[in-house]
């Protein structure tokens, strides 16, 4: 598989200002692709734009992950991410990678170069936990649902798994390995555990903490951080929304 052959073959496709062995392509107005091979030439780095195409920033991306090759095309990895990025007018402070399964870039109409391409976006610390606690649907639901790589304009959605279980509305998870969430979720289970004695709402941000919010027979809310051996410490409302928005960024 000779992936820059495969790719100057694309219909539209240019070279990429500034960059060597890499392409710029659009079959449709507000879809751009770029692409730029590996430092062993033998691998695909690819970003995608929907209506968010920023030629700077997209240099910026494709320099960065043709720099550190070794390190995103890992073995094992399903999400790579390269800390300190910093790009001017944005907030983003991480390179990401999405390997081949996780991405499905090329999964139909160029299968052999589907699997050779790694997927590029920027992102935030916040947003991803380490490689180890991913599974392969883990990291999928994640890159389709909550990161949104082609739109190079979002916003951070940090990541969060959440266990809860509900016994007034009777809404909760299955299993031991809960579910990934938007922090919306979080905050609404949080204010149902109002009245539901019995119930609780346990979740992890992205640097491995786990805390639990109960609802007691005082009547009141309670937080524990799984990690410490103090006893779950009563909490006003408000306090533990904020704490809960701070705890998935900080």
């Amino acid at each position: 598989m000779d992936p820059a052959a495969v790719v100057a073959g694309f219909p539209g496709v240019e070279e990429f200002p500034g960059i060597s062995d890499a392409w710029h392509w659009s079959p449709v107005q507000g879809l751009d692709f770029a692409a730029a091979l590996s430092a062993d030439g033998r691998h695909l780095f690819q970003v995608n734009a929907r209506d968010t195409y920023d030629e700077d920033l997209v240099r910026a991306l494709l320099v960065t992950a043709r720099e550190n090759s070794s390190r995103l095309l890992a073995d094992g990895t399903l999400l790579g991410v390269l800390p300190g990025f910093s790009h001017p007018g944005r907030d983003f402070d991480v390179v990401a990678a999405a390997r081949p399964g996780v991405h499905r870039y090329h999964e139909v109409q160029q299968p052999e170069l589907q699997q050779v391409t790694w997927a590029v976006f920027p992102g935030y610390a916040c947003e991803f936990a380490s490689s180890d606690r991913y599974s392969l649907e883990d990291a999928r639901e994640s890159f389709i649902r909550f990161l949104s790589p082609a739109d190079l304009g979002r916003k951070s959605v940090p990541f969060l798994r959440l266990w809860y279980d509900n016994t007034v509305t009777k809404g909760g998870t299955n299993g031991p390995d809960g579910i990934l969430a938007l922090p919306k979720t979080l905050q609404r289970e949080i204010k149902l555990l109002e009245g539901a004695p019995g119930s609780f709402v346990r979740f992890e941000n992205f640097r491995g903490q786990i805390f639990r919010a109960e609802w007691d027979a005082e009547r009141t809310w309670t937080l524990l951080e799984e990690s410490e051996s103090a006893a779950p410490r009563p909490v006003e409302l408000a306090d533990l929304l904020a704490f809960a928005e701070k705890s998935l960024h900080d």
